[in-house]
């Protein structure tokens, strides 16, 4: 009985970490920053967070906020 329930819940927190790691950024885009110059765009490549220019804005995902709050400030 504790082998089962050691089992399952070692399964539960296996797939609870990988799909925690399989997260992507999917929310839509919203402007970030004034201009593409003012934005340090090697900064949002290193941590992953995705990002287009569209009329020299940078736009990022809604989700990706904090992290690129976090990451580039």
């Amino acid at each position: 009985m504790k082998k089962h329930r050691f089992r399952n819940l070692f399964l539960c927190f296996t797939a609870l970490l990988v799909l925690s790691a399989c997260q992507k950024y999917n929310g839509k885009l919203i402007q970030w920053g004034n201009t593409a110059n003012t934005v340090d765009t090697a900064k949002l490549k290193r941590n992953n967070i995705p990002y287009e220019i569209k009329n020299d804005k940078i736009y990022i995902p809604e989700d990706a906020v904090s992290d690129a709050t976090y990451c580039c400030t």
